[in-house]
């Protein structure tokens, strides 16, 4: 099982790599939501106050967090002792972290309402991120952006929130750069921002080992802006649109992650690993960004995929049933007493 042979690796520690993340960043408050007394802790349940003609719910904050895609990304790295250089959106003093960091503006602010398995999301956009080019990344690094483009790993997020990416994939792809593993986690993208997202890879694809970590309605997004018929309705059967979608784009892979299993197409074939035997949710908000933090850097580590999507899954897991990303120490424990028979 993959899980042994993490355990064993985290035994013998780590060799840390460099990775770069970018482009984004929030502001989180997290609410729990009540009806009178009663904590609401479904979208059902939300919805079915609503129906019922409920005038006044009330929000109970719990806490607020630096968030974004990146900057999830970024904090798992750290904790897993990589070398991290976050370039994100983070104008607030609320944004300070123990790893390196440039700002490219003011960051999106999030109200979070915790509803079990299914978070809701509300979004405050930042303007200094829809209007964000290339242009921004190269003035905030001032002389080092192609050391940052040539970092063991980059990791590339919320395309569905940046417009000016494409545009940026593209001025990265043409100075060539020495790259390693360039992983995209898109978000939520729309048809339109699939089909740029696809041609993107392909061009990236040129100076990096390009890897598309997504959920599965994000995958079926990219599959129809492949021209796909079929789509994924259980990601234990995701193999052949994965592999469909990594030709269509000429990627090196393509993976889902899911609450079950993470799945990857690569050259050699697919590869699937079982999530870890957990139980109990605190929030799945972030858990996706730190799978693909942990995947792409355990691929730019040299690991094979069967045990970078294992990495994946736990960082993942223990994100989801603990609520706090977890260090190896942390990681080491969890998957021992987790890991499937």
């Amino acid at each position: 099982m993959p899980y042994d042979d993490l355990v064993g690796e985290l035994q013998r520690g780590l060799d840390p790599v460099s990775v770069g993340a970018f482009p984004d960043g929030s502001l989180d408050d997290y609410f729990r939501l009540r009806d009178g007394e009663t904590v609401l802790t479904s979208r059902e349940a939300f919805a079915t106050t609503v129906v019922e003609g409920r005038d006044s719910l009330r929000l109970e904050h719990v806490v607020t967090t630096p968030g974004g895609q990146a900057v999830n990304v970024a904090q798992q790295l750290d904790a897993l002792g990589d070398g991290v250089l976050l370039a994100g959106h983070l104008d607030h003093d609320d944004l300070a972290f123990p790893f390196e960091t440039v700002s490219m503006g003011a960051p999106a602010r999030v109200n979070v309402l915790l509803l079990g398995d299914d978070d809701l999301l509300l979004v405050e956009r930042s303007s200094d991120l829809t209007a964000w080019t290339f242009a921004d990344l190269r003035d905030a690094l001032a002389g080092r952006v192609d050391a940052f483009l040539e970092r063991d790993a980059l990791c590339c997020t919320n395309w569905a929130s940046v417009p000016g990416l494409p545009a940026a994939t593209e001025r990265i792809a043409a100075r060539n750069p020495d790259g390693g593993v360039f992983c995209i986690d898109p978000g939520t993208v729309t048809a339109r921002q699939a089909g740029d997202l696809l041609r993107s890879a392909a061009r990236l694809q040129r100076a990096y080992d390009v890897v598309l970590s997504v959920n599965t309605d994000e995958a079926n997004r990219l599959a129809a802006a492949a021209g796909l018929d079929a789509r994924i309705d259980d990601p234990h059967d995701s193999g052949a649109v994965l592999e469909s979608i990594r030709t269509d784009a000429g990627v090196t892979g393509v993976v889902v992650h899911a609450e079950a299993v993470a799945v990857a197409a690569t050259a050699s074939g697919t590869v699937s690993v079982p999530n870890l035997d957990v139980e109990g949710i605190v929030t799945t908000t972030g858990a996706g960004d730190r799978f693909s933090a942990a995947f792409a850097r355990s691929l730019a580590a040299g690991w094979d995929w069967e045990l970078s999507l294992a990495m994946g899954n736990a960082c993942a897991s223990h994100y989801v049933t603990v609520g706090e990303t977890a260090d190896c120490d942390d990681l080491r424990a969890y998957v021992t007493d987790n890991r499937q028979s």
